[in-house]
């Protein structure tokens, strides 16, 4: 799991600062949809390293669009929310198709209740990125609950085949579900996504750690604090949103 196991449409967007570290995430979140990260405290991350990221926002662009203007080369990417929960990673090959994208079919079908949701099928989306150079992944496969597509989507294996690759380590995930995606991506022989998946900054400082092949010991107590942020965190985005949506109606 590196850079050189990516397709070439990644290496465009790869920074080299002919640094000693290097930071390789493909799937993180903003204060733009759920997450917590700001556009500053990422670029103050990465002044130190080289890096190749992709700022994937629940239905929204705004994040993204943030970071190239401070300065970082961001792929243009947004995760994208289908009317049944079915998710999709889209990296663009410009910022002008991501934001034609964003504005033609995305913004237009939002659920005002669900940030993670349109009101739109992932047939409709298909047809719609037919007309864009981009590269599809699929994110947290066999992930928790309702995002455990191989069990709760019956369509799932028709959309393998229109896809370009797999999200193969999504870092929010237990490693035994990441095995499972690993299977379903050799089996097909897709291509390759992976990323921390993150809403805060120590999840992303957790996935470089992890990356770069460096491990710590947490206490069971840190973990289970970390858990509950995270989670706390996550409901309170999702509430406002929501409550949000019920006023705007």
């Amino acid at each position: 799991m590196g850079l050189d196991d990516l397709d070439d449409f990644f290496k465009n967007f790869y920074t080299d600062r002919h640094k000693d570290k290097t930071f390789v995430d493909l799937h993180l979140h903003t204060n733009y949809s759920d997450g917590f990260i700001s556009g500053k405290s990422l670029l103050h991350y990465l002044e130190d390293k080289n890096y190749l990221i992709a700022v994937t926002d629940h239905n929204a662009v705004g994040g993204n669009i943030l970071l190239r203007k401070l300065g970082i080369n961001v792929i243009p990417a947004i995760e994208l929310g289908c009317c049944d929960g079915f998710e999709l990673l889209i990296y663009f090959a410009s910022e002008d198709d991501m934001v034609y994208f964003y504005k033609g079919y995305v913004e237009p079908n939002k659920n005002k209740i669900r940030m993670a949701k349109t009101t739109k099928d992932i047939e409709y989306y298909l047809r719609a990125l037919e007309n864009f150079k981009c590269y599809k992944s699929i994110p947290h496969i066999a992930g928790v609950a309702q995002k455990n597509f191989i069990k709760n989507k019956d369509y799932i294996y028709n959309i393998i085949g229109r896809v370009d690759a797999i999200e193969i380590h999504n870092h929010a995930l237990p490693n035994s579900r990441n095995l499972i995606a690993q299977e379903i991506q050799k089996k097909y022989n897709l291509g390759i996504t992976f990323g921390s998946d993150s809403h805060f900054m120590d999840e992303i400082k957790a996935f470089y750690k992890y990356f770069n092949e460096i491990k710590e010991k947490k206490s069971l107590a840190n973990e289970y604090f970390q858990k509950m942020k995270l989670l706390g965190g996550l409901g309170q985005k999702h509430l406002m949103y929501g409550l949000k949506g019920s006023l705007e109606k």
